[in-house]
């Protein structure tokens, strides 16, 4: 796809948590990282396009610490002030541009839900995280399945409607991860007040550094 312009998430930030499907999609993702991976508390982790930090909360429980990281600073104002609310400890607030692939830190875990269809360059952004994850960490990448573009009510900021099982496969490959999984995490229903019923399966894709 072509380059297309940004979405304000900014604007989008101070309501995002009021659509349940949203809150839903979060849960079943956090669901299926804690069934799917040995998850424990000395690790160090990173949500990568955090948002208002619905999956970096989520998945906070289970782990040292993690870093949620996003573009918006609205949506990270909104996680510092979850945080604050709850008193939590173990949650780190961080500004990163999601097109920069440059980052630094080491993890043992690195999760990214629904962002890489608002990345150009998905290979390089999975090239850098794997780069990331201290030997013997897991990455779990969240995103649609491929559709036909139906899914974005306005398409601002989307590069890629979904994406194929075996590019996921094949990147992880490429990047000597091992223990690939590919499962179906969630399915999100947009059924339309006509009676129209769409379903967009949401896969998460699972892959561990060697050690």
């Amino acid at each position: 796809m072509e380059k297309v312009g940004k979405r304000d998430f900014d604007a989008a930030a101070a309501g995002w948590d009021e659509e349940p499907r949203r809150v839903k999609l979060a849960q079943d993702i956090v669901t299926a990282i804690c069934r799917e991976l040995p998850l424990a508390a000395e690790m160090e982790a990173l949500d990568y396009g955090c948002g208002s930090g619905l999956v970096t909360l989520g998945l906070q429980p289970f782990v040292g610490r993690i870093t949620g990281a996003d573009s918006s600073q609205g949506m990270l104002e909104v996680l510092k002030g979850k945080v604050r609310e709850r008193g939590i400890v173990n949650v780190v607030a961080k500004f990163i541009d999601l097109e920069q692939q440059r980052f630094d830190g080491s993890y043992d875990l690195i999760v990214s839900s629904m962002t890489m269809h608002h990345v150009q360059d998905v290979s390089a952004l999975i090239g850098s995280l794997v780069q990331m994850l201290n030997p013997g960490g897991w990455l779990a990448l969240a995103d649609l399945e491929r559709e036909d573009g139906g899914f974005h009510d306005d398409p601002t900021g989307v590069h890629h409607h979904g994406f194929d099982r075996e590019f996921l496969r094949s990147e992880c490959s490429r990047n000597s991860l091992t223990d690939i999984r590919i499962i179906t995490a969630a399915t999100i229903d947009k059924s339309d007040a006509s009676g129209g019923c769409r379903l967009y399966p949401v896969l998460l894709c699972l892959a561990r550094k060697p050690v």
